[in-house]
């Protein structure tokens, strides 16, 4: 059931945003997710009882309230769409089935840079840093200020910068680079190899929004 709810709240978000984007609608949803339920207390896992994870339940409980006003929004266009589809090697033919444009992969990225409301991090042995880059959309109070707060999972650090974005209008973006580093060169003490954490704008200006971002790191050995 949780298609026809999220559905019905995304055309009301739309009703009330017109000139927003599907991609500003699903940012909005996503970022003010709740991972809280009615008891104040953890969402769990119904197979573990244990709290429940990114994979358990994506960004968390859609708040519709908190949805109409996130205060940030991540957008994606058409050309970001690109670059992601070349990213994961599709071909010129299959981006033409897709698009009914020519297109040439000239600015190759990885699949992990799309302007995306999560972040999955992959760490192989020879590779323990890993970095990417955001942009955020002001939909909120004109002049407000956001800062940064960061929930690290286990063995890995994660650096943002800067730390602090400041906007005077409304519809204005602003860019910030997100630092992955492993401490490890794998996850051997767990079968899974996978960890948790989130990373937050908190408004201090203009606003009380908390922009929330989940973060899912792995592990593989080769």
């Amino acid at each position: 059931m949780s298609c026809p709810h999220v559905t019905g709240i995304a055309a009301l978000i739309r009703a009330a945003h017109p000139a927003w984007t599907p991609a500003a609608i699903k940012s909005a949803l996503m970022t003010s997710s709740a991972l809280f339920d009615n008891t104040k207390r953890l969402i769990r896992d119904s197979f573990t009882s244990l709290p429940a994870n990114a994979f358990a339940i994506g960004a968390g409980h859609v708040n519709p309230s908190a949805a109409f006003d996130p205060g940030l929004v991540y957008d994606v266009g058409f050309d970001d769409y690109i670059s992601f589809l070349c990213s994961l090697n599709y071909t010129k033919k299959h981006i033409h089935i897709l698009t009914r444009k020519a297109i040439s992969c000239t600015n190759l990225s990885s699949p992990g840079d799309l302007n995306y409301p999560s972040f999955s991090v992959v760490f192989k042995p020879h590779n323990l840093v890993r970095a990417t880059r955001r942009s955020v959309t002001n939909v909120g109070g004109a002049a407000s200020v956001y800062e940064i707060a960061v929930e690290s999972p286990p063995n890995v650090n994660i650096i943002v910068e800067p730390r602090t974005l400041a906007f005077t209008k409304q519809n204005e973006k602003a860019t910030y680079t997100v630092r992955f580093e492993s401490k490890i060169a794998s996850d051997n003490k767990s079968k899974r190899h996978r960890g948790f954490g989130q990373i937050l704008w908190k408004c201090v200006k203009g606003g009380t929004q908390v922009v929330r971002s989940p973060v899912a790191i792995a592990w593989k050995d080769k």
